[in-house]
């Protein structure tokens, strides 16, 4: 399963639609490898789980596929209600 650990976000990054590219790995201390929001969205609409990994926390959560009104493709963290595991959070590049 892909551990997401890093985003990439368009200004002003203040919603998980402003995400462009991630980087993710195997594992959670693994060699990263990059990969846009699109191609993200849709390994997880066919079935390929995504989490994230915070690497300071240890704080993961899974990545679900979303529509937005506008038909934006994001990926976005599934809602617990622990802020600390949404993809803003992640360290940004």
């Amino acid at each position: 399963m892909p551990f997401i650990r890093a985003v990439r976000v368009a200004e002003p990054g203040t919603s998980n639609e402003h995400v462009v590219e991630v980087r993710f790995s195997t594992t959670t201390t693994g060699p990263l490898r990059a990969a846009t929001r699109e191609r993200v969205h849709a390994e997880v609409r066919v079935g390929t789980r995504f989490r994230t990994f915070d690497e300071t926390t240890h704080n993961q959560a899974d990545v679900v596929a979303r529509v937005s009104p506008r038909g934006t493709r994001y990926i976005a963290t599934v809602a617990n209600g622990r802020e600390s595991d949404n993809l803003l959070r992640l360290p940004r590049y």
